[in-house]
C-alpha cells in the first residue's frame, strides 16, 4: 500500500511539473476605463467549422486591468479576448487576438489597436497586429477627413500597409504552419495569398490539418493545371448577353491582342478600373486591341445594367457556370489575362498604367 501511495505521489509531482512548464499568465489592460467592472472572456475557436467559441476563462476588469492563468496546449493556439462573449461582444469592445503559449503574455487593448508581447510567438504575432493597427488608424483618418481625397497620399499609404501586412501574415503563418495558431491564420488569410504561397505553406502542415475537407479541396485546386504566362489560352464555354452559348475561342486570334477581363457589377475595384479600360480601349481598338469582358455576376440584370452605366462597349460574356473562373484559377477579381494574336498568354493581372504600357508595347 505504501508503494502505491509513493507511486501516486511521484506521478502527481511529474504531472504538476509538466503543467508548470506549459503554464501561461496573461496580463491585460484597456487604454480606456469604459469596461471597468465588466467581465472579460478568454476564448478559443476549436475549428473553422465551429459555430461558437469555447470559453477558457473569465475575469472582472479592475483599474482597467485583468489577468488570466492557465495551461497551454502542447502546441500554440489562437486565443481571443473580448468584453462579452466573442459571438456577442459588448458595444465598442475591442477583440484581442493572442497566441496561447507558455510564459507571461501581455496584451493591451484600445478602441483601434491591440498589441501583444512577452513570449516569443506573441512578439512575432505583434508584427501583424501593429500593421493592422496602422491600417485601422489610416481608415479612421480617412473617415474623419470625409473621404480618401482628404488625406494626402492615402492610396499609396494604404497599398504599402496592405503589402507589408500580407508579407507579415505569410511569414508568421509559414513559421507556425504546424500549430493551430498558424492554421487559424492560414484559414483567415488564404484568400489573399498567391497560389505559389499556398503551395509553399501546405506541405508544412500536419496530416490532421491536410485531411480536412476544406484543405483537401484547396489542394486539389492548387494542383489543377491553370494556363500560365507563355502558354496558349484554354477554350471554355460562356454565354453572351442574350443567353446564347459562346466559346471563348470565337473571340481569340482575330485581333493583334485580346484582353480577357473577369469582373462583376458588385466588385468595387472592378468598377473603379472601368474608366481606365474605357480609355485604353478607345486608344488602341483601331490598332488591334479587343477586350472580352467575362462577368461572374449571378444577377443578369445587374450585369447588363453595369455594362450600360459604365460604357463598356467591348464584347461582353457571362461565366454562368463558373467554369471559366475555375479553369483560369480566378479566386479574386478583377482578374485580367492578355493574349497575343495567336492566343498565347502574355501577362496576367495588369491594371491601369501597367496594362496600358503592355498593350502599347504589343501594338506599337
Amino acid at each position: 500500500m505504501k508503494k502505491i501511495t509513493l507511486f501516486l505521489m511521484i506521478l502527481t509531482v511529474i504531472v504538476t511539473s509538466c503543467q508548470d512548464k506549459q503554464a501561461y499568465t496573461i496580463e491585460g489592460s484597456f487604454a480606456e476605463d469604459t469596461f471597468e467592472g465588466k467581465t472579460v472572456y478568454l476564448q478559443k475557436i476549436d475549428s473553422m467549422q465551429a459555430e461558437s467559441s469555447t470559453l477558457i476563462d473569465s475575469a472582472v476588469v479592475k483599474d482597467s486591468k485583468f489577468t488570466f492563468k492557465g495551461v497551454a496546449e502542447a502546441k500554440p493556439t489562437m486565443g481571443f479576448i473580448s468584453v462579452g462573449r466573442l459571438e456577442t461582444p459588448a458595444p465598442d469592445s475591442p477583440v484581442g487576438t493572442l497566441i496561447l503559449e507558455p510564459g507571461k503574455i501581455k496584451i493591451s487593448l484600445s478602441k483601434n489597436a491591440v498589441n501583444t508581447s512577452g513570449t516569443p510567438i506573441n512578439e512575432e504575432f505583434n508584427k501583424v497586429q501593429s500593421l493592422m493597427n496602422d491600417l485601422a488608424a489610416l481608415y479612421q483618418e480617412v473617415n474623419d477627413a470625409g473621404g480618401i481625397d482628404g488625406v494626402p497620399n492615402a492610396n499609396e499609404r494604404m497599398q504599402t500597409l496592405q503589402t507589408n501586412m500580407q508579407k507579415a501574415v505569410f511569414d508568421f503563418t509559414k513559421a507556425n504552419m504546424s500549430n493551430k495558431a498558424g492554421e487559424f491564420l492560414f484559414y483567415s488569410a488564404a484568400s489573399s495569398m498567391t497560389m505559389e504561397q499556398l503551395k509553399e505553406l501546405l506541405p508544412l502542415a500536419d496530416s490532421t490539418f491536410l485531411n480536412t475537407a476544406e484543405i483537401k479541396a484547396l489542394s486539389k485546386e492548387l494542383n489543377r493545371i491553370v494556363p500560365e504566362v507563355g502558354q496558349p489560352f484554354a477554350d471554355v464555354q460562356l454565354i453572351d448577353m442574350t443567353g446564347k452559348s459562346v466559346s471563348l475561342s470565337e473571340h481569340v486570334g482575330k485581333s493583334k491582342c485580346v484582353l480577357i477581363d473577369f469582373w462583376a457589377s458588385w466588385c468595387g475595384p472592378c468598377i473603379q478600373e472601368m474608366p481606365n479600360l474605357v480609355k485604353t480601349y478607345a486608344a488602341y481598338k483601331a490598332k488591334g486591341l479587343e477586350i472580352v469582358g467575362v462577368s461572374v455576376d449571378d444577377d443578369k440584370q445587374a450585369w447588363t445594367n453595369a455594362v450600360k452605366i459604365h460604357n463598356m462597349s467591348w464584347i461582353q460574356l457571362g461565366d454562368d457556370t463558373k467554369s471559366a473562373s475555375e479553369l483560369y484559377g480566378v479566386n479574386t477579381i478583377p482578374h485580367t489575362i492578355l493574349l497575343d494574336a495567336n492566343g498565347v498568354i502574355l501577362a496576367k493581372d495588369l491594371r491601369g498604367k501597367e496594362l496600358e504600357a503592355k498593350i502599347a508595347e504589343v501594338l506599337n
